[in-house]
């Protein structure tokens, strides 16, 4: 299975081009050799060739714009078609499922007792019932709301969390995270010269080091707690 890429990125919105949010993503998403964009414009699909795409992929991430608590009809239209019964029993199964949905009104409204009364999760249910279904992995949502007024330190941290929700093992350890900076770091290194390689790669390896010391702490406390009577 080497020849298997690790991400597809499924986007669906009607006017990508315009998109302020959209366009920043696909400029974080282009330097990341381990994934690939698709972009549902046209509502004819070659239905083979659609799930030929999805079988060379790990993780599958749907990328859209929500409407009326929903996803836009194209991606729904494109489910329907393309991954039919005896697809999704036998090419999908193990595969990881992902949302990264964009919202025009706070996150915060979506909860019980808030303006919009339901959670994201529950808004999209119907998504995780279709990883069920297919006996995918779904993975928590990627939201973003209010992009357009998001300060630089803002989206420079979207731009990292975006990336890692693409690339990074589905769990939430810290060492998963530090082991994502450090492939990440080194492989940016690589397109700098001179100081700023030498300082990127600096910090990669006080990572690195930390991490030993950590790691060391860890089997330090596990002895003493066998120790203990």
């Amino acid at each position: 299975m080497n020849n298997v890429k690790k991400t597809l990125v499924i986007i669906a919105h009607p006017e990508v081009g315009d998109s302020q949010l959209q366009q920043f993503l696909l400029e974080s998403g282009q330097s990341l050799k381990e994934v690939e964009i698709h972009y549902l414009i046209e509502d004819q699909f070659d239905i083979k060739e659609e799930q030929n795409k999805l079988k060379k992929f790990d993780r599958i991430i749907f990328q859209f714009p929500m409407y009326w608590y929903s996803a836009p009809f194209i991606l729904k239209k494109w489910i329907d078609e393309v991954i039919d019964y005896t697809f999704s029993k036998t090419e999908l199964r193990h595969k990881e499922l992902g949302l990264v949905v964009s919202l025009g009104v706070d996150e915060a409204n979506f909860a019980s007792g808030k303006p919009e009364k339901f959670t994201l999760s529950e808004i999209f249910r119907p998504f995780e019932a279709l990883a069920n279904k297919c006996q995918m992995i779904f993975l928590p949502i990627f939201s973003i709301s209010l992009f357009s007024y998001m300060t630089e330190i803002e989206k420079k941290r979207l731009l990292i969390e975006y990336q890692q929700y693409l690339t990074k093992k589905n769990n939430v350890n810290f060492e998963t995270k530090e082991n994502w900076f450090v492939s990440r770091g080194k492989s940016i290194s690589k397109t700098y010269e001179g100081t700023k390689q030498e300082d990127l790669e600096q910090i990669m390896s006080i990572i690195e080091d930390n991490r030993e010391e950590i790691e060391d702490l860890r089997l330090l406390i596990d002895e003493m707690r066998s120790d203990e009577p």
